[in-house]
């Protein structure tokens, strides 16, 4: 492991995924399915995310990733949890680099283990928080479900002090020269994220795929979901839902609409995919047509 810092901020750190310290006690494991055959996947102990796992939850994440990314693509995996969706990612940019971002210090530990266990060289861990500033935050590792802690909530949450970094500043302290994908599910914390790597959207254009959480932005940080929504689709000329392997544009659905998807069938729970041209979503637009009664009717020659 080996720490590193820029302008005399917080120290973040990346992990060799060839060398593991973190003790084999520590976690809990299991075979489960993933991009396509059955591995043996680490979670910390207590998981109890891992222990529901079933391995559908990724299905849609694969089809992302085989839409968007190409054998040398360069990803940014924020949240990336204890791995799972790095590794999803890695079997298409199988010559690339993926940046597997975590905050919680155990759900890091089983990441680095899950990378060295898989011998998935082209990712590489990152341990930190990504926000709009550098410094420190505190942070409640709670599973799949750990977040930032907001400072009003800070005497109720238990947390830990994690370091945080703009997507910005770790764009440059790895040398980054391209960025086809951004990932991020950071519960609620998304917009604060990309507020932090405004560099890096305007340099690379990458397509970015996010969680759009309203509980998380109402419970978490009193925030209102439909400023959130207003703020992406004034920021990505192209704002769809991805659900079902399908693609919907969110301009055309309408900000009250896709609100009330979101609260109501999604659960407040919805994937979202934008990008600044439509060249970006071309091959993920063809898949997209492939799916349904519509794809279906077109395979079948109607």
């Amino acid at each position: 492991m080996r720490a590193a810092s820029s302008g005399g901020g917080a120290p973040f750190f990346v992990m060799d995924p060839l060398a593991s310290d973190a003790p084999t006690d520590a976690f809990l494991s299991r075979r489960v399915p993933l991009a396509g055959r059955m591995r043996l996947i680490y979670a910390p102990l207590g998981d109890d995310a891992f222990s529901r796992y079933t391995g559908g939850r990724f299905r849609h994440f694969r089809q992302f990733c085989e839409g968007v990314l190409e054998p040398d693509s360069v990803a940014l995996d924020i949240g990336a949890n204890i791995g799972l969706t790095a590794l999803v990612a890695a079997e298409t940019a199988r010559r690339g680099r993926i940046y597997a971002i975590e905050a919680a210090p155990r759900n890091f530990a089983a990441l680095t283990r899950n990378v060295f266990e898989h011998g998935a060289s082209v990712i590489r861990p990152i341990h930190c928080a990504v926000g709009p500033e550098t410094g420190s935050v505190p942070f409640f590792d709670h599973s799949a479900f750990g977040y930032v802690v907001a400072r009003e909530n800070m005497t109720s949450v238990p947390s830990t002090s994690v370091p945080m970094r703009r997507l910005d500043d770790i764009a440059d302290e790895v040398g980054l020269s391209r960025l086809d994908v951004i990932k991020i599910d950071i519960e609620g914390f998304e917009q604060e994220a990309l507020t932090g790597a405004a560099g890096i959207l305007a340099r690379f254009q990458p397509v970015v795929m996010l969680e759009f959480n309203s509980w998380c932005q109402i419970a978490s940080y009193d925030k209102s979901p439909r400023r959130f929504l207003e703020w992406l689709l004034a920021t990505f000329p192209q704002l769809h839902i991805w659900r079902d392997g399908r693609l919907t544009d969110v301009r055309r659905l309408g900000v009250y609409e896709f609100l009330h998807l979101n609260l109501t069938r999604h659960r407040c729970n919805t994937d979202l995919i934008a990008a600044y041209a439509p060249d970006r979503l071309a091959r993920l637009e063809a898949l997209s047509a492939q799916g349904g009664l519509a794809g279906l009717r077109r395979r079948l020659g109607f």
